[in-house]
């Protein structure tokens, strides 16, 4: 029945499309460092590289590929003492949620792909945390962990409620994070999973 297709197509939260090419530009921590840098507002690529304390040359090609993988996009140029600035932003599809989930026939190498972005993303949350705890009198970092035990038929209901917390907590404390605004934003990533771990025999 259509209204049943219907009912099923919205449980959980909405799985990110993710092609190939953006899934390899995304394996890369710096990278990911990149893409959520230049989601909060347009910028250079020295910029970002001055938030990042990198040098700008480290940067260049790791934003031509992000770029190229269409994650980013250039917004404008401007020119500036002769040379000519590039901003960038975040293209609309790009990634703000990765499902590792592929289709049992999909090709190697699009697992291997959507692996790498998870590793990569947990090593990065790994790290941050590791960091966080050696920092003496700031605020400290959070971590949680719990294993939910439910019937099989709930699992999307909580999957979406999840998706919306995620959600709603990226638009409530968003930020005018440009122009000045630099000094006064503090950056804290927030990394969740939420993983089958097996059945209980009973």
């Amino acid at each position: 029945m259509p209204g049943n297709r219907k009912a099923r197509r919205t449980r959980g939260a909405p799985p990110l499309e993710t092609s190939l090419a953006e899934m390899r530009a995304l394996a890369h921590p710096l990278r990911l460092r990149l893409i959520e840098v230049f989601a909060e507002a347009p910028r250079t690529t020295k910029q970002v590289a001055d938030l990042l304390g990198e040098p700008p040359t480290r940067l260049y090609h790791h934003v031509a590929a992000l770029e190229r993988a269409g994650l980013l996009r250039l917004t404008e140029t401007r020119q500036n003492r002769g040379a000519t600035e590039k901003w960038y932003t975040v293209a609309l599809r790009a990634v703000g949620r990765v499902s590792p989930r592929s289709s049992p026939g999909a090709p190697p190498r699009d697992r291997a792909a959507k692996r790498a972005v998870a590793m990569t993303v947990l090593e990065q949350a790994r790290q941050e945390v590791l960091a966080a705890m050696q920092r003496r009198g700031e605020e400290p970092a959070l971590l949680s962990r719990m294993v939910i035990a439910t019937s099989p038929d709930r699992i999307p209901a909580l999957r979406r409620r999840l998706h919306d917390v995620a959600r709603d907590i990226t638009r409530e404390f968003a930020c005018d994070a440009g122009d000045g605004a630099e000094k006064s934003v503090e950056r804290w990533a927030l990394t969740m999973t939420f993983a089958p771990v097996g059945r209980l025999h009973r």
